[in-house]
């Protein structure tokens, strides 16, 4: 049941590519200091969910690879797709990152990381779907719908001040027109 929810997970962080970036709508041609402010407090805020998301998919297929045989595909698959993860984690650039995580998505999304072949892992079907959906997968299910849910009220926190701003600034230059 849980390897659902990670599925739903995997699509949930595609949806934060659409997150502010450097270059996104969301980057106002502004000399306002708070602006900018906002605009950089929103682009940290995406790098740490998306280092969270990383990092707990490296905490899970780590903990995968290590009851798996180290001579066999699957883990030699997942040995790669964790470095991937961890050259994402390792990037401070929110563009570079969002293109790494799509990269790294689309390199992997055909590959049979959570299938089981036996000549891939050694393991029967019961044995292999056992230690996808043990308890670490449940742990990191909810660590981070906890930091989804974190991100996105910080996000409605950080869209109000800048709406707030926008119509102090709208009113403030109405003000002054009519002066």
């Amino acid at each position: 049941m849980l390897l659902k929810y990670f599925t739903l997970v995997l699509l949930l962080a595609q949806c934060l590519l659409a997150a502010p970036t450097s270059h996104g709508a969301t980057t106002a041609k502004t000399n306002d200091p708070t602006q900018k402010q906002l605009e950089q407090e929103a682009q940290n805020e995406t790098i740490k969910l998306l280092n969270a998301l990383f990092r707990a998919q490296i905490a899970y297929f780590s903990g995968v690879r290590a009851k798996l045989s180290p001579t066999s595909q699957r883990a030699r698959d997942i040995e790669l797709y964790v470095s991937r993860l961890t050259e994402a984690t390792a990037e401070a650039n929110l563009d570079k990152k969002n293109q790494m995580w799509l990269n790294i998505f689309e390199e992997f999304s055909k590959s049979p990381l959570l299938l089981n072949k036996q000549q891939e892992t050694g393991l029967s079907n019961d044995e292999y779907q056992a230690l996808l959906t043990d308890a670490k997968l449940q742990e990191i299910t909810k660590s981070y719908i906890r930091d989804v849910s974190t991100y996105f009220w910080k996000m409605a926190q950080i869209s109000g001040k800048v709406v707030e701003i926008s119509v102090d600034d709208y009113f403030n230059q109405r003000t002054s027109r009519h002066q």
